[in-house]
């Protein structure tokens, strides 16, 4: 049997509209969820919680090189973003949790945010 570090989603709200998987991470929208994933880690979102949607250009140090939290390895082909939201839906291998406001930084590409500003009332800038 595969062994994932993927914590398992048992059930999605909504009708699924597109799901990635990378190495590192993995993200999953519903008519009425999105789902971002990383080992041991997941973030269940409503659609109607998510307050905003900016690009987030990464911050390069003194070797030229992006500096971000080790998990999230930065590769040029890679848009970042800044989701903030109203309510934040934590799952991890100890249970789950529920936390109010939270920014989170996350990689996505085109696609996937032209099938999200789709489902929700977002609006895509240029």
């Amino acid at each position: 049997m595969y062994r994932s570090s993927f914590i398992p989603i048992k059930q999605l709200a909504g009708q699924l509209i597109l799901s990635q998987r990378h190495n590192h991470w993995g993200a999953t929208l519903t008519t009425k969820e999105l789902i971002f994933q990383r080992p041991h880690l997941s973030y269940h979102i409503f659609l109607d919680d998510i307050l905003g949607l900016v690009p987030y250009p990464l911050q390069t140090n003194q070797r030229g090189t992006h500096s971000v939290v080790g998990w999230l390895e930065p590769n040029r082909h890679r848009d970042f973003y800044k989701l903030s939201v109203a309510r934040l839906h934590l799952v991890n291998r100890q249970g789950a949790f529920t936390q109010d406001t939270a920014d989170l930084i996350i990689p996505l590409n085109s696609r996937f945010i032209h099938f999200l500003s789709q489902v929700t009332n977002l609006t895509l800038l240029p």
